[in-house]
């Protein structure tokens, strides 16, 4: 007898479970919603890629081979199986609960989603949370990120890109660092000190700061370069120089009177903060729940242009 090794249709199997579990061709079309010759049909199809008689069909009933009736318990547990798939679905869609991984850059992961995020989760304890710190434009399906917070929106049908506020950099020092050194009166003067730089800027080796209108570029050079805010920040407050720091980085360390503003009211240009993710809709409770807790506490913290 041929032997087949191509995978039975699905339709083929819910039919023929139908026909087993009503013993009627006609009842299992109705239970389908399909025609009586539709069944038989898939049932003859069956029979043709397995290569052995499934059903003896008389005038009065419908009998199982032995075949038939091993098959009926395959195509019993396809159909209970896809029984689930809806219940099973809607159940994710509405629980709050479950893996939700986030991405951002090093600094904001540490000054500001790692404490929102940890907020979250003692909220909804069965969510379980993961924050990627990463400086690097990450794309979120390529990735498998439910959400990304990042200063470039990239234009993509794909994705959403709400906007969150805006950042920009101003210039602290430590209390201890300006007495010692003196307080700088003008962007040129900022020369004379020691000066610590995020090597991260897209400006290089250029603070271009601007106040009421006016601009100045100074190019410096620093005694201390690294791509993370954070070791400038610590640094700045250790009394090693002066900083360019966003103001979300340097708002604890004022509060504690760690650091000192440094030229008030000179600061860089702004760029905008950008939530990105995936197009769903709906949209699982658990995403609606992230959005409604962390959008307005990050627009609290981030400046608006």
């Amino acid at each position: 007898m041929k032997t087949n090794s191509h995978i039975p249709s699905p339709d083929a199997l819910l039919a023929f479970d139908a026909l087993a579990r009503l013993g009627s061709f006609t009842a299992a079309a109705e239970a389908i919603g399909c025609a009586k010759s539709r069944i038989s049909q898939l049932v003859k199809d069956l029979e043709r890629e397995l290569g052995t008689v499934l059903v003896l069909r008389n005038t009065r009933r419908v009998a199982l081979t032995e075949a038939g009736r091993r098959l009926a318990c395959h195509a019993a547990q396809l159909r209970s199986m896809l029984d689930k798939v809806r219940p099973d679905i809607e159940e994710a869609q509405g629980a709050l609960g479950g893996p939700l991984r986030v991405s951002s850059t090093a600094s904001f992961a540490q000054y500001l989603l790692g404490p929102l995020l940890g907020e979250l989760a003692a909220r909804h304890p069965a969510l379980e949370v993961e924050l990627v710190a990463d400086n690097r434009l990450q794309d979120p399906v390529e990735a498998g990120l439910d959400f990304c917070l990042r200063t470039r929106n990239v234009h993509d049908e794909r994705l959403v890109a709400k906007s969150i506020g805006f950042v920009w950099e101003e210039l602290f020092a430590a209390p201890a660092y300006l007495e010692q050194a003196g307080i700088p009166q003008t962007p040129e003067e900022l020369l004379k000190h020691r000066l610590l730089h995020n090597s991260y800027s897209e400006s290089g080796l250029d603070w271009r700061l601007e106040k009421e209108g006016q601009f100045v570029s100074v190019t410096i050079r620093p005694t201390l370069l690294c791509d993370q805010y954070a070791v400038i920040a610590n640094a700045a407050c250790a009394g090693q120089g002066i900083g360019l720091l966003p103001q979300y980085v340097v708002r604890q360390h004022l509060a504690r009177g760690e650091l000192s503003p440094v030229l008030p009211g000179w600061r860089s240009s702004s760029w905008p903060v950008f939530l990105v993710y995936p197009y769903r809709q709906p949209m699982p409770k658990k995403y609606e729940a992230f959005l409604q807790f962390v959008i307005p506490r990050l627009r609290g913290v981030l400046g608006h242009g």
